[in-house]
C-alpha cells in the first residue's frame, strides 16, 4: 500500500478496501511517499493489521516530525520503530522483488525533504506530492527537476500523483 490517509479515517479506509475486496489484514507492507499528515496519519492502525512499513533511509528523520500537525482529537498514533525496514535504494530493490514487484524505492526531494517516489520499472511511479513535471519547470527549482529527470530515467509511462488523476509522461 502506497500512502495511508488522515488519522482518525480508519473506518472510512475498512469502507473503501472491502468495496475492493480487500481485507485489511492482506497488506503487507506500506509505502509512505513523505511524511505529512494526510499521507501517512493511519499508518500505526494498519501495521495492528500485519503490515510493516517500508522507510528509506531519506525519510528517517522526519518520522518524528509528523505528530506536530496533530491536536489530541485527530486521534494520531504516533509511528513506532516495531516492525519497520529502513532501507536505501538498492535494498529496496531486494525487498519489493521479495514482493513481487521489480523497481525501487528513490529520494524525490521538493515537495519535502523526506519525499521518494516508489518506481515499478519500466512501468509507473508513485510519487506523493511531487509537484508535476510542468510545474517542476515552470518553478525553476533545480532539485524538483533533478527528481523528475531521475524519475524518468527509469523509463516509466504513467505517474501516479498523491492528489489528483494518473497522468502519462
Amino acid at each position: 500500500m502506497v500512502d495511508t490517509g488522515w488519522a482518525g479515517t480508519f473506518p472510512e479506509l475498512l469502507h473503501l478496501l472491502k468495496e475492493k475486496d480487500i481485507d485489511v489484514g492482506d497488506i503487507e507492507y506500506l509505502v509512505i511517499t513523505h511524511f505529512h499528515p494526510d499521507h501517512a496519519g493511519l499508518v500505526e492502525d494498519i501495521k495492528d493489521h500485519g503490515a510493516r512499513l517500508i522507510v528509506h533511509h531519506a525519510q528517517v528523520s522526519a518520522m518524528g516530525t509528523l505528530k506536530k500537525f496533530f491536536k489530541p482529537e485527530h486521534n494520531f498514533r504516533e509511528i513506532e520503530a516495531k516492525n519497520n525496514i529502513t532501507v536505501s535504494t538498492p535494498e529496496s530493490r531486494t525487498l519489493l522483488k521479495k514482493a513481487g514487484i521489480d523497481g525501487e524505492i528513490i529520494p524525490t526531494p521538493g515537495h519535502s525533504e523526506d519525499s521518494i517516489s516508489l518506481i515499478v520499472d519500466e512501468c509507473c511511479a508513485f510519487t506523493g506530492d511531487l509537484p508535476n513535471l510542468s510545474l517542476a519547470a515552470a518553478y525553476g527549482d533545480p532539485e524538483l527537476m533533478d527528481s523528475w529527470e531521475t524519475i524518468q530515467s527509469y523509463r516509466v509511462k504513467t505517474i501516479y500523483p498523491g492528489h489528483g488523476n494518473p497522468f502519462s509522461l
